[in-house]
């Protein structure tokens, strides 16, 4: 094999528990639910004769390009030879929340494996990822999971993903990191929500869209909103167009509603982008 292409799906958080208490290398202990979506980037990943890794992905700048740190791993730990060329067509916005760079990650670790042949289980790669980034490790699997540890312990829920009429908002405003948004939390106001995840765990066992709704949870939530005031007005503005429920994506700054009927989430979609934001439909996925 020669090339391999594959999705690099966005993720949205479900349910987003931070605990106070602190794990490995001093990171917050997590509880999330995760599911990925629709939406996507195309990696291209083609051997070359040429040694090295070249990258065509204009948009990220070398030092933050997941991707090419990803294949650079992929080459040392395993003393890969030859050279690779990487082409990322990207659709998912940049450092929105989305998870698009660890998605990217994930699919040049995984497409990796592929092209060479070689024999790596998913708690290891779900080790190697967890070098690059704890979601990373998430995409690593993607699908519908829960989400422990500091962010590397990853299981698969035994449900499809939920039915979910989705629309994705992203501000032009970006945050400086996910790093920053740890960074500006307060432990008091922490894992303060945590029992409302078993009652999206049950709508999400049921196939209830009005319960995972009504359900969804982040608690970097009030923190990023008092930061960018842009992502809690977009927020309240998915609401007033007819979202059941809307939350912050990820550490922000997009923000995601659940609709009821398709036709609402495109007024809302055609309204949001005459408002200037970037905008797009979307719904869970395997």
């Amino acid at each position: 094999m020669q090339q391999s292409e594959r999705k690099a799906f966005a993720k949205i958080n479900l349910s987003l528990n931070i605990f106070p208490e602190r794990g490995l290398r001093g990171y917050y202990k997590v509880r999330f639910v995760n599911t990925s979506i629709s939406l996507h980037d195309k990696v291209k990943i083609k051997k070359t004769k040429t040694l090295g890794i070249k990258i065509d992905e204009p948009t990220i700048e070398e030092s933050e390009n997941l991707a090419g740190r990803a294949a650079r791993l992929m080459f040392e730990t395993f003393e890969l030879g030859g050279g690779l060329e990487i082409s990322i067509e990207k659709r998912i916005p940049s450092r929105a929340g989305l998870g698009g760079g660890s998605s990217d990650a994930a699919a040049v670790i995984n497409g990796i494996i592929e092209l060479y042949g070689l024999s790596v289980s998913i708690d290891e790669r779900i080790k190697l990822a967890s070098g690059l980034g704890m979601d990373v490790c998430y995409c690593i699997v993607g699908g519908l999971c829960v989400v422990e540890g500091i962010g590397d312990m990853v299981k698969r829920l035994p449900w499809n993903p939920p039915t979910l009429d989705l629309l994705i908002a992203t501000p032009e405003e970006k945050k400086p990191s996910t790093e920053w948004a740890y960074s500006i939390l307060e432990e008091d106001g922490l894992g303060r929500e945590y029992s409302r995840l078993e009652a999206l765990l049950e709508g999400l066992r049921q196939s209830d869209t009005r319960s995972i709704a009504e359900n969804l949870y982040n608690d970097f939530e009030k923190f990023v909103f008092n930061h960018y005031p842009v992502a809690a007005d977009l927020k309240r503005r998915m609401l007033e167009l007819g979202a059941i429920n809307s939350i912050l994506a990820g550490s922000g700054l997009s923000v995601f509603g659940v609709f009821k009927e398709p036709h609402i989430r495109e007024q809302a979609r055609m309204a949001l982008r005459q408002e200037g934001f970037w905008c797009e439909t979307a719904r869970p996925v395997e």
